[in-house]
C-alpha cells in the first residue's frame, strides 16, 4: 500500500535576526553614521538623541541637550580644539564602566566630547548617552579626526552644515579609506583638502 503523501512545504524567506553589532563583523557602515555621530531626519547628532543626554549640531554651533534641564549652546567660534572620548562597547562608555576598566579617555563622564573654549576661557566636556549599538573603532577614530581637524583649520562651522557633513562622512566611510586605515597620511591630506574647500 501506498503511503499517504505529504503537502508540499511552502517557501520560506530567512530574515536575519536583528543585532546591536550592525558594523562589528566589517560590513559597511551605514549611510549617514560615524561612530556616535548620527543623521536622523535631516538633523545630525551625537549620542542616543532618544534618550536622556545628547549633541545636536545646529549651524550656530553645538548644542548640549541633557532631559530637565536648557539646552547648552556653544557657537562654533569659541572652539580651540576637540576630541571625543568614547568606547565601541556601550557599557565602557558609562561612568561605572570607564572607572571599572580604566579605559583611557573615559571618567566619571561617560562619553563625551572635550573642548578648551574662548570667550571666557573653559573646558567644556558635555556628556552623551552612547547608542544600543557597538561602534568600530575605525569610525570613532576617523570622527576624532573629523571633529579636531576641522577645529584645527579655524573652519568648525563646517560641522554644522548638513550638505558638507554627509559629504564628509561619506568620504571618511568610503571603502579605499576603510582598507587603507582610517588615521593614515591620505585620510588627513583629504579632511584637510575638504575641510578647506570653498563651497
Amino acid at each position: 500500500m501506498s503511503q499517504p503523501r505529504l503537502p508540499e512545504e511552502t517557501p520560506v524567506d530567512i530574515v536575519p535576526a536583528p543585532t546591536d553589532h550592525p558594523s562589528r563583523g566589517g560590513n559597511t557602515p551605514a549611510p549617514d553614521r560615524l561612530g556616535p555621530l548620527v543623521r536622523v531626519e535631516g538633523r545630525w547628532f551625537i549620542g542616543d538623541h532618544e534618550r536622556k543626554a545628547h549633541i545636536a549640531l545646529l549651524p550656530r554651533g553645538f548644542e548640549h541637550r541633557v532631559a530637565g534641564r536648557e539646552p547648552h549652546l556653544v557657537t562654533w567660534d569659541r572652539l580651540m580644539d576637540l576630541t571625543v572620548a568614547v568606547t565601541s562597547n556601550r557599557f565602557l562608555s558609562t561612568p561605572v564602566g570607564g572607572l571599572l576598566t580604566k579605559y583611557d579617555g573615559i571618567t566619571i563622564h561617560g562619553s563625551t566630547l572635550r573642548a578648551t573654549v574662548r570667550h571666557p576661557y573653559d573646558v567644556w566636556v558635555p556628556r552623551f548617552i552612547h547608542h544600543r549599538w557597538w561602534y568600530p573603532v575605525n569610525e570613532i577614530l576617523a570622527l576624532d579626526a573629523l571633529l579636531s581637524t576641522a577645529v584645527e583649520l579655524g573652519r568648525a562651522e563646517r560641522l554644522g552644515d548638513d550638505a558638507w557633513l554627509r559629504t564628509a562622512v561619506a568620504l571618511v566611510t568610503s571603502d579605499r579609506h576603510v582598507r587603507r586605515g582610517w588615521r593614515g597620511y591620505e585620510l588627513s591630506e583629504a579632511l584637510k583638502d575638504l575641510i578647506t574647500r570653498e563651497g
